[in-house]
């Protein structure tokens, strides 16, 4: 009977790449994998059978690479994602990628070590070739808010350059002109994409964007509050904002309120995801509601069918922001 060093010996590699290939615990290239599953099948080269049946037990598992698990958006996703697996009797393995490129790189490979072949992965550090790599060897591997076009029909996202372009025109039609965009500091697919419907929607409606009206931030409640002292001094006359965020717009608020400046009456402020605590800030905050709880609900039961034999997935999974109207926005007069 063949052994995993006869393996190693033919495809003239290490016994842990072999291990790597037959157990998916990190990422291997595809030569190397190539080579590697052509040695198995001529040395017809079998695993023990408590090893298959660990595999097999493993193999029961969701995984789940997202964000700031400390983060209102990211709880949901989690919270949504780990529904779809009570659902289907799967256990659900978290990791926090945090933002970071290597640490999301180390959550995958730590996925893979744990046996589970369905993935949903939210990743916006790691580069496209990187994930495509992933991809390539998890064929239950899912991009939740992120589009990849090679493999489009297992990444699902939202419009957000539509989403921010229709909160603009939401504030242009109140009779705002002079409108400010706090955004994030963190160069990620989201802020381009939301930074391109403002300056659309400001363009259109010909209106100029002065140096200094779009102000970078950390996307959270500090970044917030910082931004609201930024926009006191360098945007003089603002009548509206659209944030990046919720919990953006929950700092901006608060700094507002310490300066003085009342939301809406000299101000009106727009978020973005509609996280709960939109509904519970004083005033309940007007916002585009992105649905990440039904797109992560999706994502996982997606993953959990790209497992299943014969399973064809809708070629594309683009989701649309809506606007929720409450108390934040206030009509100007021209």
């Amino acid at each position: 009977m063949s052994t995993m060093k006869d393996v190693a010996d033919l495809a003239g590699v290490s016994t842990a790449t072999v291990s790597r290939v037959i157990n998916r615990t990190s990422y291997v290239e595809p030569v190397t994998q190539e080579r590697v599953e052509r040695a198995i099948k001529t040395l017809n080269y079998r695993r023990d059978a408590r090893a298959t049946a660990l595999a097999n037990r493993s193999n029961n598992t969701l995984g789940l690479l997202t964000g700031n698990l400390a983060d209102p958006f990211f709880s949901l996703v989690s919270q949504s994602v780990e529904e779809v697996a009570r659902a289907n009797g799967c256990q659900l393995v978290v990791v926090s990628g945090g933002h970071n490129a290597q640490r999301e790189k180390e959550g995958l490979d730590f996925l893979l070590s744990q046996g589970c072949e369905a993935m949903v992965v939210y990743s916006k550090m790691l580069d496209d070739i990187t994930l495509m790599q992933y991809a390539m060897q998890l064929p239950a591997m899912v991009l939740l808010n992120r589009n990849i076009a090679q493999i489009s029909y297992r990444a699902l996202w939202v419009d957000n350059r539509g989403g921010a372009r229709q909160s603009v025109e939401y504030l242009i039609q109140k009779g705002h002109k002079k409108i400010a965009c706090v955004t994030s500091s963190l160069s990620i697919d989201d802020r381009t994409e939301r930074l391109e419907g403002y300056r659309e929607a400001m363009a259109a409606a010909n209106l100029d964007i002065p140096t200094g009206w779009i102000i970078n931030q950390k996307f959270s409640e500090s970044g917030g509050e910082e931004a609201g002292y930024q926009l006191l001094k360098s945007c003089p006359g603002v009548t509206a904002v659209v944030t990046f965020n919720d919990v953006m717009a929950a700092g901006l608020m608060a700094s507002l309120h310490e300066q003085g400046v009342s939301v809406p009456d000299d101000i009106s402020v727009i978020g973005f995801d509609d996280v709960l605590l939109a509904r519970y800030l004083h005033p309940r905050l007007t916002t585009m509601h992105n649905p990440i709880d039904e797109m992560s609900a999706y994502a996982a039961q997606l993953a959990l069918n790209l497992k299943k034999e014969g399973y064809s997935p809708p070629k594309q999974h683009q989701f649309q922001a809506t606007l929720i109207h409450r108390q934040t926005v206030k009509s100007i007069k021209p």
